[in-house]
């Protein structure tokens, strides 16, 4: 599977557990043994037996004596996360199940945001929730929550560059819209083109079907499914869903068959974190009629060809054929793992069209594994690069159609990405070149 820093915000917040280990004398062992395990999985199953030029043995050496002189369970962990940091990839992660930073609530303002900036900016506020009832709009710039101040966020982030500081006060302000079930957030904003106020909004519980992969914490997972029309009145699909997870797939299996006979179909993957990566074999293989590459992951070691799956009937047993019209794909700054390799992929293949921002750049196939202290090692196994060769850890998915984050236009009611999808499924209405040939022509990684 793939998951992104994103998904760690989200899967962080559910390791809490009602004793810290700081409270007991024993856990400098459980320490020293999490090091050391964390240091020889790595060791193990790093797909550059290079390391990409980092010394993996003197950064063990280096290290390891800080954790046995560390002072607290959470300066360990410090420990270990420097040592993680050193590798310079997405996906290596320590994910504390320490009760010293606990979660605040289950219950969340109902708002999405995204760092920008211009601040943190309200980008989506659910019809009829409590925070439209409480006059919250999108484009409004977050100022304050709960008196926890935005521009504090801004400027303590921390990271390699603008993209990762921006993630690094998203989950800030993540964190900060969560709280306890039956409270309620008070939240300074500035709308757009108005002056700044001070609204109170109940938290509510978070939408979804909550669902348990393997030792991660539930996630709560959403779809979205929905017809909507071109400025030329043309029926079109929209599909979206959060996480790469079985539980979606029938959504996304139906999605396709209704809107089989539509005249495109727009696949949402703005704020996706990833999930199990070959669940996008299936999904390409609603567009695609053959097998396509659509890239290939290379471990230690040894290469796995991902490919797409041609979905030639349905779970009920009609035959069918793949989705033959204009396939777009939304995608923003939260979209990673596994959404980047599948819009990557499909960009590659020439089969979709990519509109949005800039995706994470955090396309790395990862493991996790529970560590002898109660922590969580996630861990990189593989790298992953499309058919053509392209690598997608660090530079992410390029946009063939760029739409910048524009709080006039969310104020107004517009959403860009997909409205630019629309008119260029629009333009593509009696064009023969739109669909994937048969035999597509690949490059294939050796």
């Amino acid at each position: 599977m793939t998951w992104s820093h994103r998904s760690v915000a989200v899967l962080a917040a559910a390791l809490a557990l009602t004793a810290g280990l700081e409270a007991r004398q024993d856990w400098r062992p459980a320490a020293l043994a999490s090091f050391d395990d964390v240091w020889q999985t790595i060791d193990a199953t790093f797909p550059d037996p290079s390391f990409g030029g980092v010394n993996w043995t003197a950064v063990r050496d280096e290290l390891r004596p800080r954790v046995e002189a560390a002072a607290s369970m959470e300066a360990a962990r410090g420990v270990m996360r420097d040592m993680l940091a050193r590798l310079h990839r997405s996906h290596f992660v320590l994910i504390s199940a320490s009760a010293s930073e606990p979660w605040p609530g289950d219950a969340v303002v109902p708002i999405d945001v995204r760092a920008s900036p211009e601040g943190v900016v309200v980008t989506r506020v659910p019809a009829g929730s409590t925070a439209a009832r409480a006059g919250v709009t999108p484009g409004a710039v977050v100022e304050s929550i709960d008196g926890a101040e935005a521009s504090a966020w801004v400027t303590s982030a921390q990271g390699a560059d603008e993209r990762a500081r921006a993630l690094e006060v998203w989950q800030r302000a993540y964190r900060a819209l969560h709280g306890p079930a039956g409270s309620t957030a008070v939240v300074r904003l500035t709308p757009a083109g108005g002056p700044t106020e001070t609204v109170r909004v109940a938290r509510t519980a978070e939408a979804g079907e909550v669902v348990q992969l393997g030792n991660l914490p539930p996630l709560h997972v959403t779809t979205d499914v929905r017809d909507v029309q071109t400025p030329a009145s043309r029926r079109v699909g929209v599909i979206a869903f959060d996480y790469w997870l079985p539980t979606v797939a029938p959504a996304i299996d139906a999605g396709v068959d209704r809107f089989r006979d539509a005249d495109g179909l727009v696949f949402d993957l703005r704020g996706n974190p990833g999930g199990l990566v070959l669940m996008a074999s299936g999904v390409a293989g609603h567009v695609l009629t053959t097998d396509a590459v659509l890239g290939v992951m290379r471990q230690r070691g040894q290469a796995l060809t991902l490919r797409a799956n041609p979905r030639l009937s349905t779970a009920d047993g009609r035959r069918v054929a793949p989705f033959a019209g204009p396939v777009a794909i939304l995608v923003d700054e939260l979209t990673a793992s596994t959404s980047e390799c599948f819009a990557g992929a499909l960009q590659s293949l020439g089969r979709a069209r990519v509109f949005g921002r800039p995706t994470a750049g955090q396309a790395l196939p990862a493991a996790t594994k529970a560590l002898a202290d109660g922590d969580v090692l996630m861990y990189a196994i593989a790298d992953f690069a499309t058919s053509t060769g392209r690598t997608l850890e660090g530079a992410g998915v390029t946009p063939d159609e760029v739409e910048p984050l524009d709080r006039t236009m969310l104020a107004a009611g517009h959403d860009a990405p997909l409205e630019a999808a629309l008119r260029w499924i629009d333009a593509q209405r009696g064009k023969t070149d739109r669909v994937l040939p048969r035999r597509p022509l690949v490059v294939m990684l050796q």
